[in-house]
């Protein structure tokens, strides 16, 4: 069982994701949802890393409460060198960005619902080959004149990748500022903005939101989404980026490849996002180390395509949740 190897992941989160070193500020933040004896194997761990480790525990914050952080949770926040958060809600906060503007480092992972995923997927798999891979396709998307991702359903969406750094999403903080997903590993780039035209077709998960019970279609224009269709879902998750007053919520600003082989579709973004092969297009408030122009906005919505091909100007790159074994990628 899952719960039996806590111990064993705290240790990793904090000794090889968030490369906590002695003497450093680590500060564990939890929420009132996440399962305390995960908190306490992470505190745990981070003392016997001679950290000076601090647990704490905030309310519930889905990405959709805008609200920033009480002064005392964003001063914690603003004096760790480290923070290994286990909850949602952190990253794309005003006090997070201030804190990794002075350097500090986060992880971040949402274990409830995906106990076993979050073990498996950085304990049962080869992670540095997984990351070996993931450097290889990041060289190719920085070549990379032109992307198209299709699928059966109606995707059919293209960009402009050269120009753009091409990131390691590895679910570690190794770099003063840097922030990052665990367990990854995925390969993410922000597409040049004007550039980006066409179709986007969701089958898979949609953040805020969940698993979509028919598909959501969205038409963009340089970037932009002009408008969105569907059912339920979709008026569902119009209405959330609508909620938030913020034009910039309806820019695309990632475009990101899964490449974990113990992920499987759950209705978690963490481990939907994670897939061999399915692909999220993120909106709204874009990460700085993307050199992209969309900047901050006051929400960040993913979405995820669960099984669509991607080619780079015009070879195939992925299809069926398969590299193309002919770009010696390396085999997952």
């Amino acid at each position: 069982m899952a719960v039996l190897r806590w111990g064993e992941f705290g240790e990793v989160a904090v000794r090889m994701m968030g490369q906590v070193k002695p003497g450093e500020n680590l500060l564990i933040v939890a929420n009132t949802w996440t399962n305390m004896e995960i908190a306490e194997a992470c505190m745990i761990a981070g003392i016997n890393a001679k950290a000076n480790a601090q647990l704490l525990v905030i309310p519930r914050m889905p990405e959709t409460d805008t609200r920033e952080f009480s002064p005392s949770t964003a001063g914690a926040i603003q004096g760790a060198d480290v923070i290994v958060a286990l909850c949602e809600g952190i990253v794309h906060r005003a006090a997070t960005r201030k804190a990794r503007d002075k350097g500090t480092r986060i992880v971040s992972t949402m274990p409830n619902g995906i106990e076993d995923y979050v073990i498996e997927g950085i304990l049962d798999v080869d992670y540095a080959l997984m990351i070996q891979v993931c450097e290889k396709i990041c060289e190719l998307w920085e070549k990379t004149e032109v992307c198209q991702v299709t699928s059966p359903l109606g995707t059919d969406i293209s960009f402009r990748l050269q120009g753009r750094p091409a990131l390691v999403g590895d679910g570690m903080a190794t770099e003063p500022g840097e922030a990052d997903y665990f367990p990854g590993v995925d390969a993410s780039v922000a597409p040049v903005e004007e550039t980006i035209n066409g179709t986007i077709v969701i089958d898979g998960t949609v953040a805020p939101g969940g698993p979509v019970s028919e598909p959501i279609t969205c038409h963009l224009e340089k970037g932009v989404i002009t408008a969105i269709e569907g059912g339920v879902d979709a008026n569902a998750w119009r209405s959330a980026l609508e909620s938030v007053d913020d034009p910039n919520a309806f820019h695309l600003c990632h475009f990101t490849l899964g490449l974990n082989p113990r992920a499987r579709m759950s209705g978690y973004m963490l481990q939907d996002e994670h897939v061999m092969g399915a692909v999220t297009f993120g909106f709204g408030d874009q990460d700085p180390s993307y050199r992209g122009m969309v900047g901050t906005a006051k929400i960040h919505a993913d979405v995820v395509l669960v099984s669509p091909s991607i080619t780079l100007d015009g070879v195939p790159m992925c299809e069926n949740n398969r590299l193309n074994p002919d770009l010696d990628l390396g085999r997952l």
